[in-house]
């Protein structure tokens, strides 16, 4: 992906001639047109995507009901099949890793439309789309390559910006020219990332309730002995599976994955009405263990790890995820191990399994099936 001064200077000029062409006003835009406006700020970078409807047509169906036009209600039913789509055809790289988008917004209902948009008008109108990805400083260099131009026309052309201190730099993406590098030549020195990774560790854990819950399930254990294989299997067993998927060894989709980690909290949950054997309850933190691993690796892929530094970021941020469980830990299971020890433990154990139980089927329903059940 290498960009020379000829390509950008070429780009800008063919960015202003197309887009004073084409964005005087809606009724002039170019449906082979869309745009995409990346700023890039110290802790987070927007991406925002804007297309005519009749562009999504060819994505997702717009008009479900087949009256001729299009309502906000159905273009909330089509948002999450136009979502995807960007997600598997816009392709991201933060430091010259690959990353996933993060939070997402839209489509945003066409400025000065009605309540409807006849089908005639779609061409008129543009959707945008905003995905938020928060960083821990300013990334160093931002790629974005766009491969939809199968789906949307070989002489479909994206209008690019890209926003940062201030100043704004244009591109043009084709098909022949499908991808940019933006270089912002920041540079996080070696204590700051440290202590960021670090930091990122520990929040991730105390902010990760199905971790937390996860854990909680398993500590139903009488010896210490067993409390220490259980957390040094899931700690081996979830550094093995982030770096893996860090370094790109091993890809799993993250739908899969949040759907898998909530599938471990049900299992781990269910096990503790059935058993109170917990000698070899380890070998089943490790397998299960991978399976969080892989989730821990698209928080940081979501951030964009640095070019420089991956191992020492990869290991700050697993001792301080450590740190976070060692926490977890040393507040939960005091308590545990004093009521496995009284007349009325198996009541507790069964009470507190079943509301994790609860919590891990809502989380895989809602994972599963897009839904928004779970406050957190």
């Amino acid at each position: 992906m290498k960009i020379g001064l000829a390509r950008r200077a070429a780009g800008g000029w063919l960015f202003w001639a197309v887009w004073c062409s084409f964005s005087a006003s809606a009724w002039a835009h170019n449906p082979d047109t869309s745009y995409s406006r990346v700023v890039l700020m110290p802790a987070a970078v927007e991406f925002h995507f804007s297309y005519d409807l009749s562009t999504l047509q060819r994505v997702a169906t717009l008009d479900a009901n087949g009256d001729g036009s299009l309502s906000k209600a159905e273009l909330a039913d089509a948002a999450p099949a136009l979502r995807q789509f960007l997600r598997e055809h816009i392709l991201l790289d933060l430091n010259q890793h690959e990353a996933d988008f993060a939070e997402s917004e839209g489509p945003a209902w066409p400025e000065g439309a009605g309540e409807s948009i006849p089908i005639s008008q779609f061409e008129q109108h543009l959707a945008a789309f905003t995905f938020r990805n928060p960083v821990l400083s300013l990334p160093e260099s931002v790629t974005l390559t766009f491969d939809f131009f199968e789906q949307f026309g070989p002489a479909h052309t994206v209008l690019g910006v890209f926003v940062c201190n201030g100043r704004e730099n244009e591109v043009v993406f084709t098909r022949s020219q499908p991808d940019h590098l933006y270089v912002t030549g920041s540079v996080t020195s070696v204590k700051r990332q440290i202590a960021q990774y670090l930091k990122l560790g520990v929040e991730h854990i105390f902010l990760g309730y199905d971790h937390i819950a996860f854990l909680l399930a398993l500590l139903f254990v009488r010896r210490f002995v067993d409390l220490l294989k259980i957390v040094t299997a899931f700690t081996v067993a979830h550094t093995i599976t982030l770096a893996l998927a860090v370094l790109q060894i091993v890809t799993i989709p993250p739908q899969w994955v949040e759907i898998g980690i909530a599938v471990t909290i049900m299992y781990v949950a269910a096990e503790n009405f059935w058993t109170t054997e917990t000698r070899y309850r380890w070998m089943l933190t490790f397998g299960f263990g991978l399976v969080h691993g892989f989730g821990f690796a698209s928080v940081l892929r979501e951030l964009g790890l640095p070019t420089t530094g991956l191992a020492r970021s990869l290991i700050s941020f697993n001792l301080g995820v450590e740190a976070g469980q060692i926490a977890i830990v040393g507040i939960l299971w005091p308590g545990l191990w004093w009521v496995t020890r009284q007349a009325f433990a198996q009541r507790v154990r069964y009470g507190i399994s079943a509301v994790i139980f609860l919590f891990g089927a809502a989380w895989f329903v809602e994972r599963a099936s897009g839904l928004r059940l779970m406050p957190f």
